[in-house]
């Protein structure tokens, strides 16, 4: 019968496989293809989608898995291999995962100026670039950095906090991660809704064929949000915020949650497929590409 560990396995391996056929394939559309998707944009397209693979990649590499257990939480490696690297490939993966969530808060503030205030984004065109593809690591070093000097194994830790006392350094990873996560997702909601509310009257004036680009967009950029979130952070605020719930609610918990890193691998496809179906010209080369294959 298959463990816990070996089910993650098979599901990590599945969830790179269709991440990695899925984002190429969305790299190749908007590299060689797609007409309508230029400049930073199209940067930012590809990016994203290279970011996709090495997230799922890595996490072939570090194996990462957590378990639930009343007051702690323990978050390790299945890898077999020298511990101290492995200490840092899941806190790299930590890494990766919240610069792809500032990644996301990034397109909603250059789909919001590109409309709202174009002279200020088109400042940021050519080697101006480089500040929307390097703004997202910032935040990733800054979570992942925390995590990995916060979270450090000691003896408290492997004897599970048996006193009953608070670990201090943890509390300091737990209060600053969800800092800079509720940080970005104000930034999502604040330019998300000005481009919802705005819109319709900022694009009056143009042509319908470009209205209905810009919904696209919009669109995609919404179900962008929606998939990491549902995917990413809720289940990984239960996770984190397990400890909490058994002193809270007085229950007993013993959770093997590190299977739901292996939902966080399929993460990557959900988000090309979706972006691609959205997208009028995607959607179009997609189903005559498909066709042409089969």
């Amino acid at each position: 019968m298959k463990t816990y560990f070996q089910y993650s396995s098979v599901f990590t391996k599945i969830g790179f496989g269709a991440g990695f056929i899925t984002n190429i394939f969305l790299i190749y559309l908007t590299v060689f293809h797609v007409k309508k998707i230029v400049g930073t944009y199209k940067t930012i397209v590809i990016s994203f989608a290279i970011m996709g693979i090495v997230f799922a990649g890595w996490e072939l590499v570090s194996r990462p898995f957590m378990h639930n257990y009343d007051k702690a939480l323990v978050y390790f490696s299945l890898a077999d291999g020298v511990p101290q690297f492995f200490q840092f490939s899941i806190a790299f993966y930590a890494m990766i995962y919240m610069s792809i969530l500032s990644f996301i808060a990034v397109q909603f503030v250059y789909r919001y100026l590109a409309l709202f205030h174009l002279k200020i984004a088109q400042k940021f065109d050519g080697n101006g670039v480089f500040g929307w593809l390097g703004y997202p690591i910032i935040p990733g070093i800054i979570y992942g950095s925390s995590f990995y000097l916060y979270c450090q194994p000691d003896a408290d830790s492997d004897d599970f906090n048996a006193d009953g006392t608070l670990r201090w350094k943890n509390m300091c990873f737990l209060v600053q991660g969800v800092a800079v996560i509720g940080l970005h997702y104000a930034v999502i909601i604040y330019f998300g809704l000005q481009m919802h509310f705005n819109m319709k009257s900022k694009l009056k004036d143009y042509s319908s064929t470009y209205r209905r680009l810009q919904n696209q967009f919009f669109r995609a950029l919404v179900v962008q949000t929606m998939a990491p979130t549902i995917m990413f952070v809720i289940p990984a605020g239960c996770i984190l915020l397990g400890p909490l719930f058994s002193p809270i609610f007085g229950i007993h918990l013993s959770l093997q949650t590190g299977w739901l890193c292996s939902v966080f691998s399929l993460y990557p496809p959900i988000d090309s497929i979706a972006f691609m179906m959205i997208v009028t010209e995607t959607h179009r080369l997609l189903v005559h590409t498909t066709r042409n294959c089969g």
